[in-house]
């Protein structure tokens, strides 16, 4: 089935990152909808995507760029690329400093979607504090900010439990990544290891307190490990729980912004690793990539699952959204990106089946459309209602795959 077929007028897609793991897991499925759109245009510094065994070079029919973006010094350049190849949607797939990046979509008028806050300079935080002020200026086209996984999709969960249950007096997104190599373990990370070292070993930690509240922890995740027992045994049963890494996050930020409420996330992968990880950051004072690798899934085959879910804290309730993503079913890409790429779908239907006005969103605004339906339909996402008594919680409903009523005739969209 095609995803876009009913879209007016077959779009121009430009894909920016297209060596990386994202643009892999997003090629190894989009060759069957390739139909659907126009011209696809990669772009990447590197050229390992020509190379790549695990997507299908001809049926794509791509046109490969090779270029370093830098920005905003040479924005030009950028617009230029833009309206040579009369592009319509930048999927963002990149590292690349996402404020810069998403002003100069903007000027050309192009649609925008990116998966996470990257920037090279500034923390997390510091990126969102840029882009409060100038995000009303950015109305000549539609982006969608961190529709990844997480941050991103996590937050439709929230949403959707906000709508069910009300406002909760705080979130917690957490993940627990068991991700480990069939043959033994390895120091590996399921996603970018670059991207882990800035935001849970460069970058000061912190959680949100309320819209612009921000509490620091210093000095970093790696070094401020929560107990993740109370999080997980409601839902987990084991015989050991891990003592995860307090990351600052986009769906933190963004999720406070909106309802200014506390909102955190607390992450934990194989528990060996992070470990490892600690002992050599005690001994050395940094973490450098040659101390993880990054497991794929393809040349590297995975056991294990990346598990990844939120809370709605309440006073008389505790609320779970939560979905596991398996390696050993996945082929071509790994459980986590697998989760990640069904954000960049959901927001690529929503850019083109919603008549959204033109300006910057997040998901968490983004209910009333086909994101919220694409969602569902994609991930198997359970729901889990404690009530809280004087001998502690008590599960009081659990369903295990929320599934939604169209008020309108939707199609249902699949990957």
């Amino acid at each position: 089935m095609h995803l876009f077929r009913r879209s007016s007028k077959r779009k121009n897609i430009l894909l920016l990152g297209a060596s990386g793991g994202v643009a892999n897991a997003f090629l190894h499925t989009f060759v069957h909808h390739r139909d659907s759109i126009n011209n696809l245009i990669l772009l990447d510094r590197s050229t390992e995507v020509l190379d790549d065994p695990y997507i299908d070079h001809q049926a794509l029919n791509y046109q490969f760029i090779q270029k370093d973006l830098i920005l905003p010094e040479k924005q030009d350049e950028y617009i230029e690329i833009l309206k040579k190849h009369q592009i319509d949607i930048v999927l963002d797939l990149t590292d690349i400093d996402a404020v810069p990046l998403v002003e100069a979509t903007d000027k050309a008028g192009v649609n925008y979607i990116n998966t996470a806050m990257s920037d090279e300079k500034y923390t997390v935080y510091e990126s969102f504090q840029q882009l409060w002020p100038i995000r009303d200026t950015l109305h000549h086209a539609v982006h969608i900010m961190c529709s990844g996984m997480n941050p991103g999709v996590v937050n439709m969960w929230v949403r959707y439990g906000i709508e069910k249950f009300g406002k909760p007096k705080e979130v917690i997104h957490f993940e627990y990544d068991t991700s480990t190599p069939a043959e033994g373990w390895k120091s590996m990370m399921t996603w970018s290891v670059p991207e882990f070292i800035v935001e849970c070993v460069r970058d000061p930690s912190g959680k949100m307190m309320g819209r612009d509240k921000l509490e620091k922890i210093l000095p970093n995740a790696l070094m401020n490990r929560v107990e993740m027992k109370d999080i997980l045994s409601p839902i987990m049963a084991l015989n050991k729980y891990p003592r995860g890494f307090q990351v600052l996050h986009e769906e933190n930020i963004s999720i406070a912004h909106k309802y200014d409420i506390p909102a955190q996330f607390v992450y934990a992968v194989n528990m060996t690793t992070m470990e490892h990880l600690v002992e050599i950051y005690k001994k050395k004072g940094n973490i450098v990539h040659t101390d993880l690798i990054q497991g794929q899934n393809t040349n590297l085959p995975l056991e294990g699952a990346d598990q990844i879910g939120v809370i709605l804290e309440y006073d008389d309730k505790k609320v779970y959204y939560f979905n596991p993503s398996p390696n050993v079913p996945v082929i071509g890409t790994n459980g986590t990106y697998s989760q990640v790429i069904v954000g960049v779908y959901a927001a690529l239907i929503t850019l083109l089946f919603d008549h959204l006005d033109k300006g910057v969103y997040f998901v968490e605004d983004l209910f009333d459309t086909h994101y919220k339906y694409y969602l569902f339909d994609n991930m198997r996402v359970s729901e889990f209602v404690f009530h809280k008594g004087e001998h502690g919680l008590k599960l009081k409903s659990h369903n295990p795959k929320i599934t939604l009523k169209r008020k309108n005739k939707f199609e249902h969209f699949f990957i």
